[in-house]
């Protein structure tokens, strides 16, 4: 029986060894086939990194864009209202000239001196016979009380 002992023992050892062999084997293609599964994960993980990195990029430009479109648009707008208001002036100025300049405006302007100017005589007038009656009340009074004395 020791032969077939031996060959028994002999036979378990081959197996156990091959079985060892085929196990080493396929935890080695499980491993490579880990490390492959890891690193694509890994690329594709950076792809996917890199592509919300430049959608973010893209959507702060867009936001960027927006804003600079918005302040582009309200200083045309103010710019347009400062043209408005210049160009009303403008006219404003045109049709006070045309109106200073026609002979209507310049007929009034004269009557307003004219009697700006009557009236200030009239009051120097008035004031010139205050002063001549106050001055004769005062002789007047003098005269009165110099007879008083004599």
């Amino acid at each position: 029986m020791h032969v077939a002992e031996f060959l028994n023992r002999t036979n378990r050892r081959n197996r156990n060894t091959q079985i060892e062999c085929h196990v080493e084997r396929k935890l080695g293609e499980y491993a490579e086939d880990l490390d492959r599964r890891r690193h694509l994960l890994a690329h594709q993980l950076h792809s996917e990194e890199q592509q919300l990195y430049e959608e973010l990029a893209e959507l702060q430009q867009a936001q960027t864009d927006l804003e600079q479109n918005k302040r582009i648009e309200w200083i045309q707008m103010a710019l347009m209202r400062d043209e408005a208001a210049e160009r009303e002036l403008l006219e404003q100025k045109q049709q006070q000239r045309e109106i200073e300049n026609s002979e209507e405006h310049r007929h009034e302007e004269t009557r307003q001196i004219l009697l700006a100017t009557k009236e200030a005589q009239l009051y120097q007038i008035e004031e010139r016979k205050e002063r001549r009656r106050r001055a004769a009340q005062m002789e007047a009074i003098w005269h009165q009380n110099e007879y008083k004395f004599i």
